[in-house]
């Protein structure tokens, strides 16, 4: 393979592009003191991927004598029509480590154009455009509080994103070809051509969002502040909305202590992708297949609400001298998290865990999720792990999490260290717990509840938690010099 400098193998390549541009416009509405900034953003987002893959289809003609481009009629290995050997006599050797095959027969190696004319390349491109308005209004009310002026800010946003996803070839556009035959689209299972990888199709997704929102910024006392704050958010359609306050206080207690605190709600919608009813197929090595790739069907699901999380910390800040020091406690309970139905633990309910020799439970409730060969036939005690064709995957809204921890950062500075000042600190963060309940889809148990907490989580929610993580830092600065 010329392109990949003679070392043999296939070529792909993965290209992105992103072009963004805002401008802001603030001054005075000139009544009452009420100040305005309106701003714009655009972004344009684009993707360019090329992977190369055997087809099902020309392999097995070339095994059987049809293999070639320019093979035409019915006589196996003449009119332009090339046999396949797929056998090591075939090969002259490994050009990546430049070894040499003592049995290679140089009459039975098979041509490059051949060899090129089994493959196909997968061609993905996407543009993705967002636009965002922003309109901003702010001032001071006509409220006077021992710590100052009552301020506010009230505003609202759109935003509009387009997404147009292109399919370069017939063999990757499912909607054309879903069989392992180029033509057929009457198979059983919709596998699509190629040996290994999956297939996508065409998109074009719109998405509009309207929000509003409001903060307050009251001074109760010169030592304690308080801010209130509120945001609503419209997705539309079966999404709907989503209403988050929140409230945050601060009180200095002497010069060199503060105590703070927060309580509220957040938010994190579905993109486009979440709510369209159909997707792309992926592949995923399955534990119950024995780590065989099998293909993992994505669909987006139109009811997938926000998720929302009700969180609360309880802190303290210290500047003594040169010490400083924040030490928070946090709690967040995220309800509707926008996640995936897991397809490895999908077919690890239904098939267990195994070399894929291991029968599967056919009358488990996840059953329908999994697609099985021999025309999705599944029969109890004779069907295996290995059987397994394809899992779906559907968008939706998961389990509740419940995680809390500690946050700590500390920083001293010491003064007039050789001419400069040496700054010594560390940011540290302990994960006390992090639930996770139970995850229910369609009435059936995916998994029980779990403690995703110190473990790495393979294959399933949230992924890797440490109990610990950090960072610990040395910073020397001197003149026009700085050492980290």
């Amino acid at each position: 393979n010329n392109s990949t400098g003679g070392l043999g193998g296939q070529k792909g390549s993965r290209k992105y592009e992103e072009f963004r541009v805002s401008a802001d416009l603030k001054g005075d509405t000139g009544f009452a003191g009420i100040g305005y900034e309106v701003g714009m953003t655009y972004i344009r987002e684009l993707q360019d991927q090329q992977t190369t893959d055997i087809l099902i289809d020309r392999l097995q003609r070339a095994l059987n004598g049809f293999g070639g481009a320019n093979c035409v009629g019915t006589t196996p290995g003449a009119n332009g029509c090339s046999y396949y050997n797929p056998f090591s006599n075939a090969y002259p050797g490994n050009p990546a480590l430049r070894l040499t095959n003592p049995g290679f027969v140089s009459a039975n190696a098979n041509s490059s154009e051949l060899v090129a004319s089994l493959f196909d390349r997968q061609v993905f491109q996407s543009e993705q455009d967002t636009f965002v308005v922003d309109a901003v209004l702010n001032g001071t009310l006509p409220i006077t509080l021992p710590g100052g002026p009552v301020g506010w800010a009230a505003g609202a946003q759109y935003r509009k994103t387009n997404y147009d996803q292109r399919i370069g070839s017939p063999f990757y556009n499912a909607q054309v070809t879903p069989c392992p035959v180029a033509g057929s689209t009457t198979c059983a299972l919709r596998t699509g051509p190629y040996i290994f990888l999956g297939q996508n199709i065409p998109l074009s997704l719109e998405q509009d969002v309207y929000a509003a929102f409001g903060e307050l910024n009251v001074p109760i006392l010169e030592t304690v502040n308080v801010q209130l704050s509120a945001r609503f958010e419209d997705y539309g359609g079966q999404t709907g909305s989503t209403f988050n306050p929140q409230f945050r206080t601060k009180w200095q207690v002497v010069e060199w202590l503060a105590l703070r605190g927060s309580v509220g709600t957040s938010f994190r919608g579905p993109t486009a992708f979440n709510v369209v009813p159909t997707g792309g197929t992926s592949l995923a090595g399955l534990a119950a297949s024995g780590g065989n790739f099998k293909s993992v069907d994505n669909f987006g699901n139109p009811a997938t609400s926000a998720e929302t999380a009700l969180t609360y910390s309880l802190g303290t800040i210290v500047q003594a001298g040169n010490l400083t020091a924040t030490i928070d406690y946090w709690s967040y309970r995220l309800k509707d998290q926008i996640t995936t139905v897991p397809a490895n633990i999908v077919a690890t309910a239904v098939a267990g865990v195994g070399n894929g020799s291991q029968t599967v439970n056919c009358a488990h409730p996840l059953r329908g999720l999994v697609t099985f060969g021999n025309n999705n036939a599944c029969v109890q005690g004779v069907t295996v792990g290995n059987d397994i064709a394809r899992v779906r995957a559907d968008t939706t809204n998961g389990p509740t999490i419940k995680t809390r921890g500690v946050d700590v950062d500390v920083t001293y500075r010491f003064d007039d260290v050789m001419g400069g000042s040496l700054d010594v600190g560390a940011n540290v963060s302990y994960v006390m717990d992090y639930k996770q309940a139970a995850f229910v889809f369609g009435g059936s148990t995916v998994s029980a509840a779990y403690e995703a907490a110190g473990f790495t989580n393979f294959e399933r929610l949230p992924g890797t938690i440490p109990d610990w993580r950090g960072q610990f830092f040395a910073d020397y600065t001197r003149g026009a010099h700085n050492l980290r």
